[in-house]
């Protein structure tokens, strides 16, 4: 087997790759020739030339760090996850207190703030056509606003990034020109349709890359307590 092998790696005729592809099919190579490991040496980063053991060590390593920085980073996502999870919890609780539309937006407000570190909200609904003692809350159906609406909750998922002068000002109002990223999230739950917008002083707070699946469960919450508390007034 020895003199098989010495004579095919010997072979002038043998390219690189074909070295290469034969040393993977035989991995007993080395087994059988320990002195060709001490002998053979290889490019190092640093420039020096270190033996073929030393250079898997370091391959290894390298490769270690790399699985234990993923782990890590997997570790940090999950941690991550629970806390939010645990702040959704919290938020949920605060919502289900609520006995009142008003309250429903006030405790929002605070939760956002007290759970999430938010500096602004808004609640802008197009159904149902409701008249209420909350400002601003129903949107008129033949209003441009609504038709903005509209056109968000056609796209099926949150929307985030920087706000445009126009529309901030009709979601914050005085407030608006403080807010310089947002979250616009659809609110449709049995019978309820129209907008959920979260506002931020800090520019990279919201951003189009962002995972919208907190958002989208924490606009399924208040849509589903809001239509509670409006069926109960019909």
């Amino acid at each position: 087997m020895k003199r098989v092998v010495a004579t095919q790696l010997k072979d002038p005729h043998l390219t690189a790759s074909e070295t290469a592809d034969y040393l993977r099919q035989h991995p007993e190579f080395f087994t059988e020739h320990l002195d060709l490991l001490e002998s053979m040496t290889v490019p190092h980063p640093s420039g020096a030339a270190v033996s073929l053991v030393a250079r898997q060590l370091d391959l290894l390593r390298e490769k270690q760090k790399r699985l234990t920085d993923q782990l890590d980073g997997l570790v940090r996502i999950a941690r991550d996850n629970d806390v939010l999870h645990h702040r959704i919890h919290q938020l949920t609780l605060t919502l289900l207190e609520a006995n009142s539309v008003a309250d429903v937006l006030a405790s929002l407000d605070w939760g956002l703030h007290q759970y999430f570190q938010a500096d602004f909200s808004a609640v802008r609904l197009l159904e149902p056509k409701l008249e209420g003692a909350v400002s601003n809350l129903f949107v008129s159906g033949d209003s441009p606003e609504a038709a903005w609406c509209e056109a968000l909750l056609a796209q099926g998922k949150p929307v985030c990034g920087a706000p445009d002068p126009q529309h901030a000002a009709f979601l914050y109002g005085a407030e608006a020109e403080a807010v310089e990223s947002q979250a616009l999230i659809a609110l449709q739950h049995a019978g309820v349709r129209g907008l959920f917008a979260i506002g931020s002083r800090d520019p990279a707070r919201f951003r189009a890359d962002m995972g919208f699946v907190f958002l989208v469960q924490m606009s399924e919450i208040l849509a589903a307590r809001l239509a509670a508390l409006l069926s109960n007034r019909g």
